[in-house]
């Protein structure tokens, strides 16, 4: 269990990292915020620090990169079996100064081995008796290969995405281009007919050769 120290110092050391500085790094953050900001707490035991969970977020964000809920997903769940194996040694400790103050080894073992005696006494104990040593070190295990797992599902969602085949840039930019403008249709108009020529009346002096004139009449009435 950290203590009070360490936990100032893990804030302190928060309060100095600078985050990310590009536009997309800064919506990450402010997603992973959102996101496990408030679960941290429940993730975290009495005297942890829930910003340690957090800061594992970000910094396995930014070396990943992710891009969607899912990947969003595996890096969450990356930070936790991270966070939880920092528990271990603490823990093991912990264990063993519980064994050492409790079953004290006998004085020919540490006149014999000293402090190295004392310890493997404990160890000794814990194993025939309870086994919490063996278990923590199944645990630790067990967490090695869950982040080992998480890690691999990301990648392997990491490559899909990356192989997914990209549009032609001649078919984006025409997908850019405006719309033409719409051209007005013209109003429908009545439809007009051109009179055909007036053809005038030939001239009485145009007159076919064939049809008789005056003259030829009074020549015919001077005869008779």
């Amino acid at each position: 269990m950290a203590t009070q120290s360490q936990i100032d110092a893990n804030r302190r050391n928060a309060q100095k990292s600078t985050g990310p500085r590009t536009p997309e790094g800064k919506a990450k953050s402010r997603r992973n915020g959102l996101l496990h900001g408030l679960t941290a707490k429940t993730c975290m035991l009495d005297g942890e620090d829930p910003a340690e969970l957090t800061n594992l977020v970000d910094r396995i964000s930014e070396k990943y990169d992710p891009q969607d809920i899912d990947e969003d997903f595996y890096v969450e769940r990356m930070a936790k079996a991270r966070c939880r194996y920092n528990r271990i040694m603490p823990l093991e400790a912990g264990i063993f100064n519980i064994r050492l103050t409790v079953d004290q080894a006998p004085k020919e073992v540490v006149a014999a081995l000293s402090q190295e005696g004392q310890r493997a006494w404990a160890y000794l104990r814990d194993a025939n008796g309870g086994n919490a040593l063996s278990k923590l070190a199944r645990y630790e295990t067990s967490l090695l290969r869950e982040y080992d797992r998480s890690r691999q599902e990301l990648e392997k969602l990491q490559k899909i995405r990356a192989a997914k085949p990209t549009p032609p840039p001649v078919a984006e930019e025409l997908r850019r281009e405006p719309d033409p403008p719409i051209t007005p249709t013209k109003s429908a108009q009545p439809e007009t007919r051109t009179p055909p020529p007036i053809t005038q009346d030939p001239s009485p002096s145009e007159a076919p050769a064939d049809e008789p004139t005056i003259a030829d009449f009074q020549r015919t009435v001077d005869r008779r």
